[in-house]
């Protein structure tokens, strides 16, 4: 018989690479594999039938009731976070699902051994399902994956930057500020509706808010001050993207051949060509750790509620725009990251990290041979039998429509309610990533 598993995929900048990748893996050991968008599995499980189930979380309760239906008819439903190394402290436990109700998982998979132990502590899930796995979208870091990372030449020239001048990127994470003036309900709703409504104020959204306008001045001020540097503004691929376009419109429009604001890129493209990264206790600066570039953490606003000292070990920390200007000089010039921080930035890598070897998509694999599957009992549903062949037909156009609304018929451009740019993967997108990754051997 052979083994059938059905990736769920929620962000195509951050996670489709990945799976597109292990899916490849998985149909070399036999598996036939589907994808599908995240939200839509329960359509794909009645038309596809698959054996196994891959998933992000099991935050919302309702997601936990209707997995355990899942699990009853003998599919194999698995865990395989796109977080796995939380800033704050105290959403760890959140994040890994101590309260959720995990006892429709046969695999739960996690990037590192402390959150394996917290993910432990949760009475509805055995220690023997927990698999400490590394972080798979790190492989591109890696052989033999690495080999796919863009050249600077090509980079240059597809941002239409100026050649020969380094590139300083800002990560943006301020996925929160979204919420400051507009969209103040679907907050509420959504933080109760995956419980960190406990672990957060309702006034997180307006210090996201202050955090991003004085980052963005401090941006704007370097553009104008530092005259030979190519700036690269990679925004979250969470965040209300439309705020930062207007920026080349208006503070930044004579600056356009030296900045490029970034959605449509993959991060390790941006970051091999990145010579600074400038960030706020953002997992893109882990990634900078794995490339050896020099890290600058933002901490200019004073009251600032999203900051780690763990993420921030292998980084230069910066209070004042002063503070930045001159630590961004100081390395232009010459300056090398100190041997204290690369020490630091190894025991952080061995502790959140588990391996960065470029195999932790292999050891997904590894561990997802060892499924015993047993013969499915699947009940007919033919509303959701139908939607399927309409979404696989229509490549997911029914879907666009409730998402973008019926303009997405008529433009190119998908923006949705919350101002993101094209989350949602599509057949061509899928294609691409298939083709790229078509002749990488493990």
């Amino acid at each position: 018989m052979k083994k059938k598993v059905l990736i769920s995929i929620d962000h195509k900048w951050r996670d489709l690479p990945g799976y597109v990748y292990l899916g490849k893996l998985l149909e070399e050991k036999g598996f036939k594999v589907e994808y599908c968008r995240n939200g839509l599995e329960k359509f794909y499980i009645h038309g596809f039938k698959p054996h196994i189930v891959i998933i992000n979380h099991l935050y919302d309760k309702k997601r936990q009731e209707y997995f355990k239906k899942v699990a009853s008819w003998g599919i194999k439903v698995v865990i395989l976070p796109t977080e796995g190394i939380p800033t704050l402290e105290k959403y760890r436990e959140f994040a890994a699902g101590v309260d959720n109700d995990l006892s429709s998982v046969s695999l739960h998979f996690v990037w590192n051994e402390p959150m394996g132990k917290i993910t432990a502590k949760n009475c509805t899930i055995s220690n023997e399902k927990i698999k400490v796995v590394g972080v798979p979208r790190f492989d591109f870091y890696k052989e033999p994956l690495k080999k796919l990372l863009i050249s600077k030449e090509e980079f240059i020239k597809k941002y239409n930057l100026k050649k020969n001048l380094p590139i300083i990127t800002f990560a943006t994470n301020y996925t929160q500020a979204q919420f400051a003036i507009q969209n103040q309900t679907f907050f509420k709703k959504d933080s109760k509706t995956l419980g960190y409504d406990k672990l957060i104020d309702e006034n997180i959204p307006q210090k996201d808010f202050k955090s991003r306008d004085i980052a963005i001045k401090a941006f704007i001020k370097l553009v104008k001050e530092l005259e030979n540097v190519n700036f690269v503004l990679k925004l979250h691929p969470s965040e209300e993207h439309t705020y930062y376009f207007k920026l080349l419109d208006n503070e930044l429009k004579n600056y356009k051949d030296r900045v490029a604001i970034i959605v449509q890129e993959y991060i390790w493209d941006v970051l091999a060509v990145t010579d600074i990264e400038v960030k706020r206790s953002c997992t893109t600066g882990i990634e900078s750790w794995i490339l050896g570039h020099p890290t600058i953490e933002m901490k200019l606003n004073p009251n600032e509620w999203y900051f780690s000292l763990e993420h921030t070990v292998g980084s230069d920390i910066v209070t004042t725009y002063d503070e930045l200007k001159n630590t961004i000089l100081q390395y232009l010039n010459g300056k090398k990251i100190s041997k204290e921080k690369l020490q630091k930035r190894k025991e952080f890598l061995d502790t959140w990290c588990y391996k960065v070897d470029g195999k932790s998509t292999i050891r997904v694999v590894d561990n997802l041979i060892k499924l015993d599957v047993a013969e499915l009992s699947i009940p007919l549903n033919l509303k959701c039998l139908i939607i399927y062949y309409i979404l696989k037909i229509s490549n997911y156009k029914i879907h666009d429509i409730k998402v973008y609304g019926w303009k997405i018929l008529f433009r190119n451009s998908n923006i949705d309610k919350l101002g993101r740019i094209d989350k949602y993967f599509t057949k061509k997108d899928f294609i691409f990533w298939q083709k790229k990754l078509e002749n990488i051997r493990r």
